[in-house]
């Protein structure tokens, strides 16, 4: 109600400023004994444009991404509306920079003109900010990264919070919030969890050789550390793959499928995951440290 209360005052204020801009309705009467009887009509003029031009891209903005909810049953805020929002600021901005401008009875077109070597100069300078700004809009409008999406980027992972014009919010399993220029992003890989057809979970880790007594007997080792979870985890899902096998350590994966996508229970179970693995490591650093040095055919002393 209040809304569509808002919308008609709205409204009502542009159908008003309107008749004026256009001269259907004369105001003269009302400032025609002043001393500024000369200069108020330009200023009513352009502050009517001004004030026009900011309640139509305030329409053209709710009625786009009213339309756009209706039409996909969106509450929430996806791709689509970022974009649109970061049009509307952007356009924002410039609309009331102009009105500024003309305000001051700065003609708009002969600034840009006469400064445009200046403008270049500013161009290039802040070519890196304007690329952040070109990037997010491609990021926004392409829908390969969405918010709420659990992602990997270079060597950050975790869900995008929002996804702004210079940088993308990343709330990682620790709570910190990243933030990661869209330069970066569209330079450099990313891992998209949640769009692959199996929400699979990966603990990535790497373990010492003489630390593994055999994959099969640590796979066995999580999955019983992950007993209170099995109920929420597809029995048949787990799996301890071996990523790649250097000269002093393993590199290993520890993959399940949750029954339903849970951020706050996976990292539950990630955390069970990791700290039995540090007791199984710890418990085979001291079966190691307790071997007996056993001479070779030479005399040495090996392990």
């Amino acid at each position: 109600m209040r809304k569509v209360f808002v919308l008609l005052v709205k409204a009502a204020v542009f159908f008003t400023l309107l008749m004026i801009r256009l001269g259907e309705w004369d105001l003269h009467w009302m400032y025609e004994h002043t001393r500024y009887r000369k200069d108020l009509p330009y200023y009513i003029n352009t502050l009517s444009g001004l004030i026009l031009f900011l309640i139509l891209l305030d329409f053209v903005q709710f009625f786009t991404t009213r339309w756009y909810r209706v039409r996909h049953k969106i509450k929430g805020d996806d791709n689509f509306i970022v974009g649109v929002n970061q049009i509307y600021s952007l356009l924002l901005f410039i609309g009331v920079f102009a009105g500024i401008l003309s305000l001051f009875q700065i003609n708009v077109k002969e600034l840009f003109t006469s400064l445009s070597i200046i403008f270049a100069g500013l161009a290039i300078l802040t070519k890196d900010y304007i690329s952040n700004m070109i990037n997010g809009m491609i990021i926004t409008f392409a829908g390969q990264l969405s918010i709420g999406d659990n992602v990997k980027i270079g060597r950050h992972r975790g869900k995008i919070t929002a996804i702004t014009l210079q940088n993308i919010h990343l709330l990682n399993d620790d709570d910190d919030m990243i933030y990661i220029p869209n330069n970066f992003v569209n330079t450099t890989d990313v891992v998209n969890y949640t769009k692959r057809e199996i929400k699979r979970t990966s603990i990535d880790f790497e373990i010492a050789l003489r630390h593994l007594k055999n994959v099969e007997e640590l796979e066995h080792q999580l999955v019983e550390s992950l007993r209170p979870f099995h109920d929420l985890i597809n029995a048949d899902s787990y799996y301890l793959r071996v990523a790649e096998v250097r000269k002093d350590n393993v590199s290993l994966k520890f993959q399940y499928i949750l029954k339903e996508p849970n951020k706050d229970l996976e990292r539950q179970i990630r955390r069970k995951a990791i700290r039995r693995l540090v007791e199984l490591i710890s418990e085979r650093e001291k079966i190691v440290d307790e071997l007996p040095e056993l001479p070779d055919d030479l005399g040495h002393n090996i392990i």
